[in-house]
């Protein structure tokens, strides 16, 4: 993570500082087509297609298909294609990937993976030279991270993609929160605000077994690590994790160990056998689910929840709000927010990856936002559109354009090539530590001591 404290400003200003608004950069896209390009939706322009020929695109999101089924035969998508074919293919998982990478017959392009572990280990097409003929992937008009963030010791693989906006914010379901004698025009702000509006909305049958959690810390961004989107609990205790110029990582320390003592404690409360079996549940396991069916009460989640909910839940949807994702008692009055966002990477041994970069372009037209925007609830890391969007689209997307001029710390995912392995690791240890395997202090050291002997292991 990398933090940077500063006071408030507009979100104009926001945008300016974040190298969004460059002179001239919201006309970019109107610029005359090149000679020979096919003119797409709001005036952008295709470059020339690829030699004929089936392009593959894979992503790990079971929910971005149904835009997919919206672009499929449209002119607008048609004229990046040319005589291209697109094969689309959602919800692919890790393994997937990583097996058809090794074996030599990966997709020309996907997405929603640790994109910087592919980067860190060379199987990916460097797209400079075709960024710098692009009239539509221009660094004026992104998010600093998002474009930055696509980059490997100075080579660009990553195309600025699908989604790229603000990480953290507290969303809660304002029906069950009142149900519970609790004020919704006063949510909490650290852990221990949360901790007692956690034991209020936690309900147990007579036999006690879990039948309603007030907050599971370790749900959707809360538990997430991801070069994408960051990992929350050094965003809320305010450190750095790894450092990308010395390769070193810091996780052996108090503010690891106080995050694992006090996030486990939600567990420990409502039971981990009791959490166990209620992921079991169909419709309440993986990312967020459990919110939707009204299951869990609050969720630490990024922008596109207020979307989304809306999409798959809109009875729920209705009493979403959203607030300050929390920190510890000794930051209260910290009002942290963080960036971050996907892309398309493109592989070596694919066999049209040119016309994928079409395709990546593609998905940054206004038409392709529209549609992804509606049919998904994602918004890009990109200028011209973030710009016009309502704020009052979905309930509680308004407290994250708010959260641009109020935000006092400001993070963005830390360049760890070791994220996926990471990621893996924290699960585990997380999950002996609730389960009582081990102190806080213990999971710190431990968490360290893993990544420490991978990186060696790897020669990274």
């Amino acid at each position: 993570m990398n933090t940077n404290k500063q006071s408030g400003f507009s979100r104009r200003e926001f945008l300016r500082r974040s190298s969004l608004l460059a002179a001239g950069g919201l006309l970019a896209a109107c610029a005359p087509a090149a000679p020979g390009a096919a003119p797409a939706a709001g005036g952008e322009a295709a470059a020339p297609a690829a030699a004929a020929g089936a392009i593959q695109y894979w992503f790990s999101w079971g929910n971005f298909t149904p835009a997919w089924d919206v672009f499929m035969g449209t002119e607008e998508l048609q004229a990046f294609l040319g005589e291209n074919t697109l094969e689309v293919k959602g919800a692919v998982n890790d393994e997937a990937l990583l097996t058809a990478v090794a074996s030599g017959t990966p997709p020309d392009g996907a997405s929603n993976f640790q994109y910087l572990d592919f980067m860190a280990r060379g199987v990916l097409v460097p797209i400079d030279d075709w960024i710098a003929g692009s009239e539509i992937i221009e660094k004026e008009l992104y998010l600093e991270g998002s474009w930055n963030d696509g980059f490997y010791q100075g080579t660009m693989y990553g195309v600025p993609a699908c989604e790229g906006f603000l990480r953290y914010g507290l969303n809660y379901n304002v029906r069950m929160v009142e149900e519970a004698g609790l004020d919704p025009d006063n949510p909490p702000q650290t852990w221990e605000e949360c901790f007692a509006w956690h034991e209020a909305l936690t309900k147990f049958d007579d036999a006690g077994n879990l039948i309603q959690i007030g907050f599971d810390p370790y749900d959707a961004m809360g538990g997430q690590l991801a070069i994408q989107d960051g990992f929350y609990p050094a965003v809320s205790w305010g450190w750095e994790w790894f450092d990308p110029e010395t390769g070193e990582f810091d996780l052996d320390n108090e503010m690891m160990a106080q995050a694992f003592d006090v996030m486990g404690e939600f567990y420990k409360f409502a039971g981990p056998d009791n959490m166990a079996g209620m992921r079991q549940v169909e419709g309440q396991g993986g990312w967020g689910p459990s919110y939707n069916a009204e299951i869990q009460a609050m969720i630490i989640e990024g922008y596109w929840h207020p979307g989304e909910t809306v999409i798959q839940k809109p009875e729920v949807a209705e009493f979403n709000r959203a607030t300050w994702a929390p920190v510890p008692a000794s930051r209260a009055g910290t009002k942290v927010q963080g960036t971050g966002g996907h892309y398309v990477i493109l592989f070596k041994d694919a066999k049209n990856t040119e016309g994928m970069f079409k395709v990546a372009e593609f998905i940054n037209t206004d038409f392709a936002c529209d549609t992804i925007f509606a049919q998904v609830g994602w918004l890009p890391g990109r200028l011209p559109y973030i710009e016009k969007v309502d704020p009052a689209a979905y309930p509680g997307l308004d407290f994250y354009f708010s959260s641009i001029d109020e935000a006092t710390e400001w993070s963005s995912p830390a360049r760890c090539p070791l994220s996926r392995f990471a990621r893996q690791q924290w699960d585990q240890i997380k999950e002996a530590h609730y389960r009582g395997e081990m102190t806080g202090a213990e999971a710190a050291a431990e968490f360290q001591k893993r990544c420490e002997e991978e990186w060696a292991t790897l020669g990274l």
